[in-house]
């Protein structure tokens, strides 16, 4: 480290005891707030031989951009402290929610169905107690006399203020209650969703965010996801298996070097990102072969059995392909129950002509 040793000018300075020029103080002035990070104050060097000067109180500072080295801008630290402090090192809440906004089987959020139900009641009966006065004010003018037929004549002046209190509240009520109607369609967060946050505040540093702000993932029942995606059920099984996401070609390697490589952070190896569309071919190869087979299946089945003439036999093989349809359409779509039982019907028909050739 070196030291940098001021000389001083020939210009002599004030001193402590010195009497210094006053200045005008405004009072009403603010003092200046503090410069935003990354950015430092250019001062006028009026006393090069000062390290640091005051200004007058209406001094407004200059606020350029900083440099590269900056104090502010360099964040340098060895994995040692990262992992001692990983709050403090860049592997808070920054890391969890890059981590969350890369995939939408990571984003889950709590629905706050009873709470929202609580609202929404509270200020049901607001308006309630609202609908009663203005009832009585109605009355009131009834008796009175007064003109109930009117609105714009109305002088009524308790009855306006009640119509306008309603028109606010119900405003809020209604706003509140579509917004709560569409949250409360979305479906519940999976158990692979689920599982993917879990892993993660288990894979972290328990540091990383605070234990009382972990608790959320635990509401089970209340959990949505940000984007829910319709799988089929024979999707929802291939994602409870994770040997396959490690192999070379369902694994997406980019992205993951692309959101956790330059960061270096825990995400890095302990996420898996897969690629979607690997994965939906493969699903759809598989469905496409379970298709064929059990279309050209009964047909050699069937023709096989022709030379026996046996009709009870074809009829059990034609219940058997049946039921197997039946129950593979409903894991490899997402038809509901009526379709199942129109292509079922379809699917017979196919089948009765397949025996009529085989005879």
């Amino acid at each position: 480290m070196t030291t940098v040793t001021s000389q001083t000018s020939e210009q002599e300075l004030p001193g402590p005891l010195s009497p210094s020029p006053t200045l005008p103080v405004d009072p009403v002035q603010p003092s200046q707030p503090l410069p935003p990070p990354g950015l430092a104050v250019a001062q006028p060097s009026i006393h090069p031989n000062q390290s640091h000067w005051a200004g007058p109180p209406n001094f407004v500072p200059q606020y350029t951009a900083a440099p590269v080295d900056y104090p502010g801008n360099v964040i340098d630290f060895t994995k040692l402290e990262a992992d001692q402090e990983p709050w403090r090192y860049s592997r808070g809440y920054p890391a969890m929610c890059k981590w969350m906004a890369s995939d939408d089987d990571f984003f889950v959020l709590r629905r706050f169905g009873g709470l929202s139900a609580r609202i929404l009641l509270r200020q049901q009966d607001r308006i309630v107690k609202l609908e009663e006065d203005l009832q009585r004010v109605d009355n009131m003018c009834m008796i009175n006399g007064s003109n109930n037929g009117t609105f714009r004549y109305d002088t009524n002046f308790e009855r306006q203020r009640l119509l306008d209190e309603l028109t606010s509240r119900l405003e809020q009520f209604q706003r509140f209650l579509l917004d709560h109607a569409q949250i409360k369609a979305q479906p519940e967060a999976t158990e692979f969703q689920v599982s993917n946050v879990k892993r993660w505040f288990a894979n972290a540093n328990e540091k990383v965010i605070q234990n009382e702000e972990k608790q959320f993932i635990d509401k089970d029942g209340d959990l949505i996801p940000i984007v829910s995606k319709i799988k089929t059920p024979l999707r929802r099984f291939f994602d409870k298996f994770e040997r396959p996401r490690l192999w070379a070609p369902f694994r997406d390697i980019e992205i993951n070097e692309r959101l956790h490589g330059e960061s270096h952070d825990f995400g890095l190896t302990t996420t898996v990102y897969s690629k979607e569309s690997v994965v939906d071919k493969s699903v759809t190869c598989v469905t496409m072969v379970l298709g064929v087979a059990m279309l050209v299946g009964p047909l050699w089945w069937l023709q096989h059995l022709s030379s026996q003439g046996n009709l009870e036999v074809r009829l059990a093989v034609i219940t058997g392909f049946l039921i197997v349809f039946t129950i593979l359409l409903s894991i490899l779509t997402v038809a509901r129950p009526f379709e199942v039982l129109a292509a079922t019907a379809a699917y017979a028909a196919v089948l009765m002509v397949f025996m009529q050739i085989s005879t």
